[in-house]
């Protein structure tokens, strides 16, 4: 009975600091900090200032916010999203570029604030809707169990990325994978679509690497135009890996290849829904999203220039003025409008003031999708 009431106190710590966090210098001075010390044991020079929230970018497909996750999600409407993806920070003590959040949060305040946010995620999902969240072993334990005890959820897979660029640790076993663990809502029927990858093939020889049993043949009616087959994914991907060896990433941002959330896009929504990434990263969900039809909602609280520098080397610049009818009706009217007026008023548009990726070749070949989804 303590246990829960200790827990519940530090939720409700947890909100109070958010709260405040997001609050207009009017609440707090703009060089006044938050002691946030105790509930959140952070190292003495670890300082987070209010934030505020506002709209970064607009354009026909999608929308994003500079802004803490808790405070976008709070103006959006229940049951309204179609499909979550989000991978958020792993409190490894990673340098994320922003005063507004820190990575060096106690283990309880961690697991709290993560509580919150994805019951948050799990309100604002659509009966049949999914939710598919990507982390490292230690904490996909954490939210399973939370995830486990949320009746309206039905678990589906937990799915292993193999990590192609981990290192052997002296005492430990060798670190070689990451999760996603994915669950769908109930209520209504839930989407899923065959996805499949193409057969790899050995560099050296041009041969087909996969062991298919005796039953090559029943895969011909999937070959590509090279004689190729596509073949199903399964709860194992070797075929991805780690973001971080890609040329046109900063190191100070949270970034999946595109290829991870495409797939999951894929599989478990449609053409014309709606798509949630509450940390925005370097956007790739967010361009995997509008590759494939689907709207998309995003929200980055630390630097957003990444997502800014990768909209305008693969969209230019141009960008809409109010959001797509389908993407608006997502949101509560009076949120939405408070924070479109003050874009306008402000005329806070920053894509214009970043510039397009020099690589933005190299990204685009990167993007090339792999995933394809495909009859049973």
């Amino acid at each position: 009975m303590k246990q829960s009431q200790a827990k519940r106190n530090l939720q409700f710590e947890t909100k109070r600091i958010i709260r405040e966090r997001s609050q207009s210098s009017a609440f707090l001075s703009k060089n006044q900090t938050i002691n946030a010390d105790k509930p959140m044991s952070v190292a003495d020079n670890n300082k987070i200032f209010p934030f505020q929230t506002s709209i970064a970018y607009i354009n026909k497909n999608g929308i994003l916010f500079h802004a803490d996750c808790l405070d976008v999600l709070s103006g959006i409407k229940s049951k309204s999203i179609d499909l979550v993806f989000t991978d958020p920070p792993f409190n490894l003590g990673k340098d994320y570029d922003t005063m507004a959040y820190t990575d060096k949060m106690s283990a309880e305040f961690y697991k709290s604030w993560c509580h919150i946010w994805m019951n948050e995620l799990v309100r604002v999902l659509r009966p049949g809707g999914s939710l598919a969240i990507y982390s490292w072993p230690k904490w996909v334990i954490e939210v399973g169990s939370q995830l486990h005890t949320i009746p309206v959820l039905e678990y589906r897979s937990l799915i292993s990325l193999k990590m192609k660029s981990g290192f052997p640790i002296r005492g430990r076993i060798h670190p070689s994978n990451y999760c996603i663990i994915y669950y769908v809502k109930k209520g209504a029927k839930a989407t899923f679509n065959v996805v499949r990858y193409r057969t790899p093939i050995c560099r050296h020889c041009g041969k087909e690497i996969r062991d298919y049993g005796g039953y090559r043949s029943k895969f011909e009616r999937f070959e590509d135009d090279d004689g190729i087959p596509w073949v199903q994914i399964s709860d194992f991907w070797e075929d991805t890996r780690s973001a971080r060896q890609d040329k046109s990433r900063k190191s100070k941002i949270n970034e999946l290849p595109i290829h991870i959330p495409e797939r999951i896009i894929l599989m478990a929504s449609n053409k014309k829904d709606v798509v949630l990434d509450i940390f925005g990263g370097g956007g790739s969900t967010y361009q995997a999203a509008q590759m494939h039809d689907r709207f998309w909602i995003g929200c980055e609280i630390g630097n957003i220039e990444p997502c800014l520098s990768r909209f305008a080397t693969i969209w230019n610049k141009e960008e809409e003025n109010t959001p797509s009818r389908k993407i608006a009706k997502c949101f509560k009217p009076k949120y939405l409008n408070h924070l479109l007026e003050k874009r306008r008023s402000q005329n806070l548009f920053p894509i214009r003031d970043v510039k397009p990726l020099t690589n933005g070749d190299l990204l685009k070949k990167n993007v090339l999708s792999k995933s394809r989804v495909i009859g049973f």
